[in-house]
């Protein structure tokens, strides 16, 4: 691609090719950029909206619990009016003031060091980053004993965009598939943050993506029912309740 800025005279043709030497490369990368983060962006904000409408669900359908613990959860998914009383479990640590209403447990949420009951046991975009169905089942097994009630949310493995990394249909093939050359070049990740073959498999390593079914979920919790949210009529993501 090239872009002239030139009137007349040398002095214009010079300044001229000194552009094209500046822009030239950047223009590529400059309007890959830009459509990337506006997928993203778009992303984001179909995201926002459900998550906005799930917890309009929650607090109706859950209004009363007193006591709630958070399997993976963070400060910054609960606004101050929600419940009571919150537990937060997260294997990382926290490095934020907790208020007077939540507590946090530094724990893998397979083995929670806690006895419970809690009113609700609840659970956001986890699931699917235990890595393998030993250690989902182990999950889902924590929830049943620490909840009186539970509530677990995960996305949809059939559904075409994958979430975490922002690539589609790439999630439906063999997760051995998965590699540094499909995760930099054929993920959204990948193509904006161009991570090292090292950098690629921390990352994979650490997300620990295993999507889930709705057939798997109903093996998981057998006893609960499952709320679908759906975008353009697909299943996007299932949440089990009771």
């Amino acid at each position: 691609m090239m872009i002239v800025f030139a009137k007349s005279g040398n002095s214009e043709l010079g300044n001229a090719s000194a552009w094209n030497r500046i822009l030239c490369p950047v223009i590529p990368t400059l309007r890959s950029t830009i459509t990337a983060v506006s997928f993203a962006g778009l992303y984001s904000v179909v995201g926002g909206y459900f998550r906005r409408r799930r917890y309009r669900w929650i607090l109706t359908e859950f209004q009363g619990s007193e006591s709630v613990v958070d399997l993976g959860g963070t400060l910054e998914s609960w606004p101050a009016d929600s419940f009571p009383n919150i537990t937060l479990v997260n294997v990382a640590s926290n490095v934020h003031p907790l208020p007077n209403w939540a507590s946090f447990v530094q724990a893998d949420a397979c083995h929670v060091p806690l006895c419970g009951p809690f009113d609700l046991a609840y659970s956001n975009s986890v699931i699917e980053h235990m890595g393998t169905w030993e250690r989902q089942r182990e999950f889902a097994s924590e929830m049943y004993r620490l909840g009186r009630r539970i509530y677990c949310q995960t996305p949809n493995r059939w559904f075409p965009v994958e979430p975490h990394y922002l690539t589609a249909f790439l999630h439906w093939l063999p997760r051995r598939w998965f590699g540094y050359i499909a995760h930099r070049w054929l993920t959204l990740q990948g193509l904006t943050q161009k991570p090292s073959r090292d950098e690629s498999f921390s990352t994979r390593h650490k997300e620990g993506v295993r999507l889930l079914s709705k057939r798997e979920l109903q093996k998981l919790f057998p006893d609960c029912q499952i709320r679908v949210e759906r975008f353009l009529g697909w299943p996007k993501s299932y949440a089990i309740w009771r």
